[in-house]
């Protein structure tokens, strides 16, 4: 997994400064005018892109999802991550 670097932790984006980002009520659309691909976020993959800011490493973006949906964290760690991959791996985030 890549990620940026901060002051000595792993944190993840924020979001590229060319992505165009548009809230419909809950979910998150992502335009990348460099590959002209839209993205379209459901809303827990929204939440992850908003909670993506460069100021959260993924372990605190699991903590903060379970505690807001009421889970372990153990149930969506897997998931988180690999959403933030694939945020990283579509150029979606700095890295």
């Amino acid at each position: 997994m890549s990620r940026t670097v901060g002051e000595g932790t792993n944190t993840v984006g924020p979001a590229g400064t060319h992505i165009l980002e548009t809230e419909i009520g809950d979910e998150v659309s992502l335009y990348d005018p460099k590959t002209e691909q839209v993205t379209v976020l459901n809303g827990t993959a929204s939440d992850i892109w908003r909670l993506a800011d460069g100021e959260h490493d993924v372990d605190e973006i699991v903590r903060l999802l379970a505690a807001s949906y009421q889970v372990s964290p153990e149930s969506i760690a897997r998931e988180v991550s690999a959403t933030v991959d694939r945020f990283i791996e579509a150029g979606l985030l700095e890295s």
